[in-house]
């Protein structure tokens, strides 16, 4: 196997990413990983705490919220070591990188909206993969996947007689997440066209192939997207403010709620099994997620009258 780090801690390095790798990608914490391997390498006299110091501030003017993200996958390096080794060096002082939260807020699309998107093509693309982009832009906002869920996706994880993905291994647990028949018409519909043009289909082709017979990765994709969305005007030409691909995530579950809230359903018993389906632990990891917004205020009002008898139509 290739030796990925050459610090005098890459033996634990390794044996970390391999543990952390069981049932997850590990993708952009084996980044900062190596990163911080590299830095170590430079500075071999340095104790590790002297080290995870200076790698933390090796940047200036770096946000809080990346420095603080670097510094938990560093910690959690720490506590493996520590399993070992009681007395392994386990960094606790949050000076080293003080605890930030991210103000973002979602950009929550309406249903025009989310249509007027599934309209928009780049026609810099061919139709085949003007094709793949739509049929994903329908998973992500019909099943509320991560982008990182769908591209992984295989043939042999969809069943469309039954209406169900298969996901996972994903944060280290398998899940099946069902489907209208509306969508599985198009995943249909897309599976044909990808035979019409030549394309040989086996139970393990990624759902979402390229178009170079590759299969699709995060950074590509959510770049590719991010071009439409500006593209739609649902993202400014600059900057990190607008729609994001996350962002259809929190658009299905906003539009589950309303949809619920429309039958007249309370959601309230509901939300267990909504948790279940994103593929969260408990309803700490949905909270995020559940968000006022002026349709659902209305809805609930007009719930909460009608369970007073009292109609609004009335004088």
């Amino acid at each position: 196997m290739k030796t990925l780090f050459k610090s005098r801690w890459r033996v634990s390095l390794m044996e970390f990413l391999d543990f952390k790798r069981i049932g997850y990608a590990y993708e952009r914490e084996e980044w900062v990983l190596r990163s911080f391997d590299r830095f170590a390498t430079q500075h071999p006299r340095q104790s590790l705490r002297h080290v995870i110091q200076l790698w933390l501030a090796r940047i200036p003017n770096r946000q809080a919220i990346r420095r603080s993200h670097d510094f938990t996958v560093i910690r959690q390096l720490c506590l493996f070591r520590q399993r070992i080794d009681p007395h392994a060096f386990v960094p606790d002082d949050v000076s080293l990188a003080p605890s930030a939260r991210t103000h973002f807020q979602p950009c929550l699309l309406s249903i025009s909206q989310v249509k007027e998107l599934l309209r928009c093509e780049n026609k810099r693309h061919g139709p085949l993969t003007r094709a793949r982009i739509r049929t994903l832009l329908l998973v992500l906002y019909c099943t509320g996947l991560r982008v990182g869920e769908a591209i992984k996706l295989h043939l042999v994880d969809v069943d469309l007689k039954q209406g169900c993905f298969r996901v996972g291994p994903s944060k280290g647990r398998v899940r099946w997440v069902p489907f209208g028949r509306d969508l599985a018409g198009e995943l249909k519909h897309w599976l044909d066209v990808r035979r019409h043009a030549g394309f040989v289909l086996t139970p393990q082709t990624t759902l979402f192939e390229r178009e170079d017979g590759e299969p699709e990765n995060r950074q590509s994709i959510c770049e590719t997207l991010t071009v439409l969305f500006r593209q739609c005007g649902l993202k400014p030409k600059r900057g990190r403010k607008g729609l994001r691909v996350h962002d259809l995530r929190h658009v299905f579950c906003i539009h589950r709620l309303q949809r619920w809230y429309r039958a007249g359903v309370d959601p309230g018993p509901l939300l267990p099994w909504l948790s279940a389906y994103l593929g969260h632990v408990d309803l700490l990891g949905t909270e995020k997620y559940l968000r006022a917004t002026p349709e659902l205020l209305a809805a609930s009002s007009k719930r909460f009258l009608r369970s007073l008898s009292f109609d609004p139509a009335e004088p």
